[in-house]
């Protein structure tokens, strides 16, 4: 997963968790929020998933993730 990837997650991820919060004070729609909150969760897991294999791929131009 590319630097650029990771900065996209982060943002979105922010946003949807900003945004469940505020749904969430207004009591307009808790189930959106829920769902918001837990697409921002699965985001981040994504995210940590991608750097943990990256770790295990091993360095760029050493096979896999340099191919």
């Amino acid at each position: 997963m590319d630097d650029d990837t990771v900065t996209q997650l982060n943002v979105i991820r922010d946003q949807l968790h900003a945004r469940a919060e505020e749904l969430s004070r207004l009591k307009s729609d808790d189930d959106t929020a829920t769902l918001m909150s837990a697409m921002a969760v699965t985001m981040e897991a994504v995210r940590s998933l991608g750097q943990k294999l990256d770790k295990l791929d091993g360095p760029q131009g050493l096979g896999g993730a340099g191919e």
